[in-house]
């Protein structure tokens, strides 16, 4: 299986940053996943890591959110770039 080049250069601040931007545009996991190699389980550790750190939270349609830490955190990702 060819790897996906993008995904496997990202640091953890950078994947943790792609994950809730992902999150903020609409994507669920599986879509997320697909820019992984379609390994779900990586993305799901990354979401529960996100949730531990209170950057998302799932609301009652189990859909994921991004609280106002994981907004916070982005926009400042985001300008530093």
């Amino acid at each position: 299986m060819h790897k996906n080049s993008y995904t496997l250069s990202l640091t953890a601040s950078q994947t943790l940053a792609y994950i809730l931007r992902c999150i903020s545009e609409g994507k669920n996991e599986n879509q997320i996943a697909e820019r992984f190699d379609g390994d779900i389980e990586v993305v799901k550790a990354w979401v529960d890591a996100l949730k531990r750190i209170h950057f998302l939270v799932k609301n009652y349609f189990d859909e994921l959110i991004i609280t106002p830490d994981g907004a916070d955190h982005l926009q400042k990702f985001n300008s530093n770039r």
